[in-house]
């Protein structure tokens, strides 16, 4: 079957989907996999992830470990999610009620916020008073326990449970997957907690979560940026005016959980925050976090007294727009705040703080893979420039630095596997090998064949080559032998995944396997016996240079007599 890919501007279709071989492959842009591979790429989720969606759709029940959160004897994820959904319907039919509903209509309303949009994030109302969500409950024979553990219901010491959200315009927290996972609250009264939030529960991790991100992940990956605001209404509003790659934090400073979340979306992230201090601070805060993440970070800083929602109702989309363009890079902002502070005081050891911290922030960039050398001597030599010393020095400073953090932590160079097929293939063995399981991929009966020289997956010298030949052996063996999405269906990493397609599809290419599977066993069978005579001449030399003539000749006959009676076809080459 034949499609366009969604995972590249594909605009002639070159997607190719294989149900008999049970996996999809895309001949332009090279992504392929199974259908969990698809649900991870599609849905930017990890492998745990995909497989949990896919067995609800399907129906299937999966065991999961106690979360270390959840009260022992507590209701699983599923059953919790159905509970928050039925609570948003609640909070919403209390909102669309024209006399209960009435003070937080009005309040939308003044906020300039559409009836339409506000029916498209599922804004709801928990009306004044103890009671009602859990009477509700009580109606609809949802037990009240589990609303305690999500934290709707707060239970009282002498036994029994109030509401949580009271007088609060309700907006629903979804997760990527559109499921309901929290609740925050603005008061529409004088308390002094202005917003209230879900506290944490098996479903909502607040480092983590983003408001509005199930509407604005499609349009992140098209516009291959993101835009996060502070507010539930800042986000709103900016949906409402097209600017839909735009999510919110929930009442939580910025961590580098939320530059993860995002980073399965984009690598370019916008922040906005307000230019008084406290917005400033926010701003520091969340550049000193995400600089350690693979996303590129900007900062914008709207005008003073205005927030996101206030600008786009005054000056519309394009005005919002010209700022976002106006981004200053995060290092950019460092920069001009690493000025601000040194234009502020006379001091020494004031000036010569903020360029260190300035320097540490470039070093840890560089050192983290996120800025190119070349960018990091325009900033070095800049800071040169700006405190009237040698670029050497400045280049001396930042080389301490780096070794201060070499020391404080430890870095293993050799943990990343390499994920590039043409990577494995280094050499003419790993090339041969490579071309026998692109083989038996796809000629599983051939490993008969194959085991007369390669007994085990364990002979292949490359860790993801024999974590693919693994996979390949026991494919092969398989009495009922499945399909090719059940060799990847246990497959993890996208990447690994990836070549798997890579070497299935060129195993499907190859005109005459046979021919080209004989030549591949032949040069292992070359290299082994190449590898095992200049074993032998070692081992007589080395008894030659030890025990003299005697010993090699009594060696080299007692060596030759374990060859001849050996009739592994595998040591053809040693005994000729």
């Amino acid at each position: 079957m034949v499609g366009l890919c969604p995972f590249h501007d594909d605009s002639r279709p070159s997607m190719r989907v294989n149900p008999e071989g049970q996996f999809f492959k895309c001949f332009a842009c090279g992504t392929g996999g199974d259908a969990i591979k698809f649900i991870m790429l599609r849905e930017r989720m990890t492998f745990p992830e995909a497989i949990k969606l896919l067995a609800d759709r399907s129906g299937v029940k999966l065991e999961e470990k106690q979360q270390t959160n959840q009260p022992s004897g507590g209701m699983d994820r599923n059953h919790l999610e159905k509970i928050n959904r039925w609570a948003a319907r609640y909070f919403r039919s209390q909102y669309e009620n024209p006399t209960l509903g009435k003070s937080a209509q009005d309040y939308v309303a003044n906020r300039g916020i559409t009836p339409e949009i506000a029916r498209s994030f599922g804004i709801g109302f928990a009306p004044d008073s103890w009671d009602n969500l859990a009477n509700a409950a009580r109606r609809d024979n949802i037990p009240l326990p589990p609303l305690s553990q999500l934290g709707l219901l707060i239970e009282k010491e002498q036994g029994g449970y109030y509401d949580r959200f009271r007088n609060r315009l309700i907006f629903p927290v979804l997760d990527g997957l559109k499921r309901v996972i929290a609740f925050g609250g603005r008061t529409l009264a004088d308390d002094p907690a202005k917003y209230l939030n879900s506290p944490e529960s098996v479903l909502f991790d607040k480092s983590r979560s983003l408001y509005g991100l199930h509407a604005a992940k499609d349009a992140i990956v098209k516009q291959k940026q993101a835009i996060i605001v502070e507010g539930y209404t800042d986000c709103i509003m900016a949906h409402q005016h097209d600017v839909k790659n735009t999510v919110a934090t929930l009442g939580t400073a910025l961590t580098p959980q939320h530059a993860k979340t995002l980073s399965r979306y984009t690598d370019r992230i916008i922040l906005m925050f307000d230019s008084d201090p406290a917005g400033q601070k926010a701003a520091t805060r969340a550049v000193d976090h995400f600089l350690d993440q693979p996303v590129e970070v900007a900062i914008v800083q709207l005008p003073e007294g205005k927030d996101p929602c206030d600008f786009l109702l005054e000056g519309g989309k394009d005005a919002f727009m010209a700022f976002v363009a106006g981004a200053v890079d995060a290092l950019e902002y460092k920069w001009i705040q690493m000025k601000t502070t040194m234009e502020a005081t006379d001091s020494v050891k004031g000036h010569k703080m903020a360029v260190e911290d300035f320097l540490s922030l470039v070093a840890r960039t560089a050192t983290e893979g996120h800025m190119d050398k070349i960018s990091e001597g325009f900033l070095l030599n800049r800071v040169a420039k700006l405190i009237e010393r040698p670029v050497r020095m400045v280049h001396e400073t930042v080389a301490q630095i780096n070794v201060r953090n070499r020391r404080s932590r430890h870095i293993n160079q050799n943990a990343t596997p390499s994920n590039n097929v043409t990577k494995i293939a280094s050499n003419s063995l790993a090339r041969s090998q490579q071309q026998i399981i692109e083989i038996l991929m796809t000629r599983p009966e051939l490993l008969s064949n194959v085991e007369l020289v390669i007994s085990s997956p364990d002979e292949i010298a490359d860790p993801q080559l024999q974590q693919i030949a693994r996979r390949t052996w026991d494919f092969c063996r398989q009495e009922e032998r499945g399909t090719l999405g059940e060799l990847m269906a246990v497959c993890e990493s996208p990447e690994l995944c990836r070549l798997i397609t890579d070497m299935a599809e060129r195993g499907r290419s190859y005109d005459d396997p046979e021919l080209i599977l004989s030549d591949a066993l032949a040069n292992i069978q070359h290299l082994k016996s190449k590898d095992e005579r200049a074993e032998l001449r070692s081992m007589i030399s080395t008894a030659k240079d030890e025990f003299g003539k005697e010993a090699e000749g009594a060696m080299l006959m007692d060596i030759l007599q374990r060859i001849k009676e050996n009739p592994d076809p595998r040591k053809a080459g040693i005994r000729q």
